[in-house]
């Protein structure tokens, strides 16, 4: 079931249990009212009725009877005084009985006429003081409304009965309780279609919600909610709208890592494939041929270097995947000490390509692993070397910068990067030049690696590059100070 229609459904059931309480307690109310006033009228009217039988049998009695005959007269003169009260005091639509000694010596010709039974004895029964009894009893199609007083004559009970007509009274409910029945239908109908139009405006900005959201849910990751109010369905689709741009970027994010490690497979058997097709080709023409000492040594040398090149793959790879996955050892490391051991492994190695590698290392300390660290920079200095051409001079330096800053920069005077390639660089397989890359014996890794380990030691990495003019590489650290060694 829509949520407009449980919204209509739960408004007309509280609409109408509160017509039904309202409609009832006012109408109760109103027929209390009225019944109340009538009761009073009846009352009084049976007090009138009572003084003017009292008066007139005292009348009698004091004027024609003695004491010890008193009962006697009454009961011969009761009819006549009622029937004179009677004609003089009361309507013709209303009753009057008179009772003594309980027996009946006066019934009206209304009360005959409407064959009214002997009346129950529950309306003679006075409790206490009370001298005034009243009953409602419906006889056929009328509602009568009885009046019982009590005089004591003599020995006995004297009972005054006067009886009025209040059926005009119940009709008038009977009535109202129709019309309201009619009025609350139409309320009830009026308000259902104006609900519905209602919620129907409501639960639109949610039917739109719910489209966007199913669109989402079936992959348009871009739909977005065009929902635009000040209310709670408003916030919701501002919500929506924010998770959804969470979740695509979690998608495009995921996306490029399935891309990425696509490529990195196509691109690891692409630089798998090149030495091992080098180490077959020799080794099978080894094992099939006779050949000269000389191109023994020759393929031999082949087999070596792409075997070396082959483990310097498996090992950069090995600590790219380890790194990843694993926290660093993070110790004080003296800046000079770090680079005199960096520019020992690296001199004969750039010497040996034509180059020449100048250091100058500021004194300093830092927080980090320094094996990690050393081949960091051994990267960088070796891919200075490969972009650069005999003669040219690799420059390592370390200086202590503002903001509590260390510094350690690689430059070059080579072929420098393009501002395409830098956004490429850190990429697994990704070479700038690849033949030169490739002839001195790199994977593409080194770089990858560099940036992992500097992301594990919280170092930032400034390329500064100029084609054809040569590549500055600066890596920063935040600077150990003496505060930070002694706590």
């Amino acid at each position: 079931m829509k949520f407009r229609y449980k919204v209509i459904i739960v408004n007309i059931f509280v609409l109408s249990l509160t017509l039904m309480i309202v409609g009832y307690i006012l109408m109760q109310r109103t027929y209390d009212l009225t019944l109340d006033s009538a009761i009073k009228s009846a009352v009084t009217e049976n007090n009138l009725v009572q003084s003017s039988i009292e008066y007139s049998l005292l009348d009698v009695i004091n004027n024609n009877m003695k004491s010890s005959s008193i009962d006697s007269y009454v009961r011969y003169n009761l009819h006549e005084i009622g029937d004179e009260v009677f004609s003089g005091m009361i309507s013709e639509e209303e009753a009057l009985l008179i009772r003594y000694a309980d027996m009946y010596f006066f019934v009206s010709d209304a009360a005959i006429d409407t064959k009214t039974p002997l009346l129950s004895e529950e309306l003679f029964d006075f409790k206490e003081d009370n001298r005034k009894n009243y009953s409602i009893s419906r006889e056929k199609d009328h509602v009568y409304l009885y009046v019982t007083s009590l005089s004591v004559i003599g020995e006995n009970n004297l009972n005054i009965v006067t009886r009025r007509d209040i059926t005009d009274l119940q009709v008038l409910l009977d009535v109202s309780i129709t019309d309201y029945r009619r009025i609350t239908i139409i309320i009830l109908s009026a308000s259902s279609l104006l609900l519905y139009i209602i919620s129907r405006l409501m639960t639109r900005p949610l039917e739109q919600l719910s489209i966007i959201t199913d669109d989402f849910a079936n992959g348009h990751y871009s739909a977005r909610s065009k929902v635009k109010t000040s209310d709670e369905v408003g916030n919701l689709s501002e919500r929506f709208n924010s998770m959804a741009d969470s979740v695509e970027s979690h998608v495009e994010e995921l996306n490029d890592m399935i891309h990425r490690r696509e490529q990195f497979v196509a691109d690891f058997t692409h630089e798998i494939k090149t030495p091992m097709t080098s180490i077959i080709g020799y080794a099978d023409t080894m094992r099939s041929l006779d050949l000269s000492k000389e191109e023994q040594q020759t393929a031999l040398n082949y087999i070596f270097s792409e075997g070396k090149r082959l483990e310097s793959m498996s090992m950069k790879l090995f600590d790219l995947l380890y790194l990843k996955d694993h926290p660093i050892d993070a110790r004080d490391i003296p800046t000079v000490s770090l680079g005199e051991s960096i520019v020992t492994s690296m001199t004969p190695m750039v010497e040996n390509s034509g180059e020449t590698l100048k250091s100058d290392i500021e004194p300093g300390i830092i927080s980090g692993d320094p094996d990690l660290l050393k081949s960091v920079f051994i990267n960088l200095i070796d891919n200075a070397r490969k972009a650069s051409k005999a003669g040219d001079i690799v420059e390592f330096t370390g200086r202590i910068s503002e903001n509590d800053e260390y510094s350690f920069s690689v430059k070059d005077h080579g072929i420098g990067i393009s501002e395409e390639d830098k956004k490429k660089i850190f990429d697994e397989f990704f070479m700038v030049d690849k033949s030169r890359t490739r002839e001195a014996g790199g994977a593409g890794l080194g770089m990858s690696l560099v940036s992992v380990i500097l992301e594990r030691h919280n170092a930032v990495l400034d390329i500064e590059s100029t084609l054809g003019e040569g590549t500055t590489m600066t890596v920063k650290f935040n600077l150990v100070k003496d505060d930070d060694k002694k706590n």
